[in-house]
């Protein structure tokens, strides 16, 4: 049986044997936020509740505990749970679903630079070589970062579907992404308005595609942007096409 606070406890050791490398230690006001993360831990590898409404009550609780960490705790939360997804531990999907659904929506602004969200935040700040692709965690925890109104919501979907992405830079960068959505405007928002408020000063860019339902891999509409998620949208570039929304 595994000793999960053990399993925390290592993750905390190697980050502490990184940092010494540096000439550094983990600061001691960041003490009380592991101790925090590591009592919630555990329950991020506990049975998985039976059912449809066990799967909505362990969602629910994987939720109410990010949410309850502040941004380091958050950070150190994700890392050890992309670690887990890693090193195939027996994790809870729903209660792991949750929370990290909670980092996909988020866009914390972390080490004086805004990071997206907690997951290309932890990216950003690994000392390793990543060994996973947006691709392959959207493939992983599509379908378990959705809630049940959501995948009903994706099931009355009549495919193929239009769907947009909107972005700066190249072509080839914005048909790469895996977030897509059913609403021009808010590919436009993506692709103007968003970036200029973090001084991205690129050129704007608009696409659109038809994709079938097995190409996506969730839909989130948490904050109401009609979000499809389509991890392996690069050998879809051949049907894209740039759009005019001026």
């Amino acid at each position: 049986m595994i000793d999960y606070y053990t399993l925390w406890c290592d993750h905390l050791h190697q980050k502490q044997r990184k940092i010494n490398l540096a000439g550094s230690s983990i600061p001691s006001n960041a003490m009380e936020t592991q101790i925090m993360t590591a009592e919630q831990f555990p329950e991020f590898f506990r049975k998985a509740k039976r059912g449809a409404r066990g799967f909505v009550s362990d969602h629910r609780d994987g939720v109410e505990m990010f949410i309850r960490l502040n941004d380091g705790g958050r950070l150190e939360l994700v890392s050890a749970l992309i670690d887990a997804w890693q090193d195939d531990k027996p994790f809870n999907k729903a209660v792991c679903g949750g929370a990290l659904r909670q980092t996909w929506d988020s866009e914390p602004y972390i080490y004086g630079a805004r990071r997206g969200s907690y997951i290309s935040a932890v990216v950003a700040r690994s000392t390793e070589v990543i060994l996973w692709s947006m691709p392959d965690f959207v493939e992983e925890w599509g379908l378990a970062m959705m809630t049940p109104e959501e995948e009903f919501q994706l099931q009355k979907m009549d495919f193929p579907i239009t769907v947009f992405r909107g972005g700066t830079g190249t072509f080839k960068e914005v048909a790469e992404g895996v977030s897509w959505t059913l609403k021009p405007e808010i590919a436009a928002f993506y692709a103007s308005t968003w970036p200029k408020r973090w001084g991205d000063e690129r050129e704007p860019l608009i696409l659109t595609m038809q994709v079938e339902e097995e190409e996506v891999h969730a839909y989130l509409n948490g904050r109401g942007e009609a979000e499809l998620l389509i991890p392996y949208s690069v050998h879809l570039k051949k049907s894209m096409k740039v759009v005019d929304y001026q």
